[in-house]
């Protein structure tokens, strides 16, 4: 090289961002005016983070991201939205995250220790839990809950307004379609060419949600007993839960698809269609709830 050649790196830092002296912004990463980046928070090179997005502490941003950029939904008309992400979480390369709209409660939040494979999406208005998995390539459409725990494989596409219940596992290449009850295992064995189907439990999920040993044996004979005919499915939930003798867990799953099926096409968040979902309030940034209507911040639990 010659010793005349000026090699100059560039991080385009705007004024009014707040990144924290202990975070680390890698080469050609570009911040926007309304971010906040906290301690120890690690962006790799031509990262992206734009929009009013808040970011915690400790988290691995991999080279390639754009954080909080606008949704892709012609309803969103550019008034401020917001994008939160808490601590401990890891993104991989490539991986893009759009703030909330108006319309669907004006945030996206991401929670703690989550793991977002490579190439993933996720889109306006989705609520990510704490310890989810996002293998590559998974594409979350708006509106989507991924509750803690939960587990999607690899190249799954999510339909809008759905709920991925906790410590549940979508298998790799599964179009899902509707609501994902707690603990199972749903999957299309046939990639796309046999419809989505429930497997039965998923046993890591037991584990990872601290269940006992006689908790994990009544989840098992609940999963058997609703699942073995969709077609009864509502009778079958609510004899189960006339029932004084039902575990906590197994409680939440009939009470978990019971809302799903009062929602339309088995999707419970239907019903907070063009309505703030109750998730948002406790979430969103103080001054967003200062600048908002006084009727979009009331009332809501």
């Amino acid at each position: 090289m010659d010793e005349t050649t000026d090699l100059t790196v560039t991080r385009e830092i705007a004024d009014g961002a707040r990144v924290d002296p202990g975070a680390r912004v890698g080469p050609f990463c570009a911040i926007g005016p309304e971010a906040t980046i906290g301690p120890g928070t690690v962006l790799e090179a031509h990262v992206t983070v734009t929009g009013h997005t808040t970011i915690g502490s400790d988290n691995l941003i991999s080279h390639g991201c754009v954080i909080g950029t606008a949704p892709q939904d012609l309803k969103y008309s550019g008034q401020p939205t917001y994008l939160v992400i808490g601590d401990r979480n890891r993104f991989g390369p490539n991986v893009t995250v759009h703030v909330g709209t108006e319309a669907g409660g004006y945030l996206t939040y991401i929670g703690n220790h989550n793991d977002i494979g490579c190439g993933a999406h996720v889109a306006h208005d989705c609520y990510l839990d704490d310890h989810t998995q996002l293998g590559p390539r998974v594409m979350l459409a708006g509106h989507i809950r991924v509750e803690d725990g939960a587990v999607i494989e690899e190249m799954v596409g999510v339909h809008h307004f759905t709920t991925i219940g906790r410590f549940s596992r979508v298998g790799a290449r599964t179009p899902v379609r509707r609501d994902v009850p707690p603990f199972i295992f749903f999957t299309s064995t046939g990639y796309y060419a046999s419809p989505a189907i429930i497997k039965g439990v998923h046993e890591t999920g037991l584990e990872a949600g601290g269940l006992s040993e006689q908790e994990k044996v009544q989840v098992r004979q609940a999963v058997s007993y609703l699942f073995e005919d969709e077609q009864a499915l509502a009778v079958k939930v609510d004899q189960m839960l006339t029932r004084g003798d039902l575990s906590g867990p197994v409680q939440e799953l009939c009470r978990f698809c019971r809302k799903s099926l009062q929602g339309h096409f088995g999707r419970f968040r239907e019903t907070f269609r063009g309505k703030m979902p109750p998730e948002a309030r406790p979430r969103l940034p103080a001054e967003a709830l200062a600048e908002m209507p006084p009727e979009e911040g009331e009332g809501l639990g």
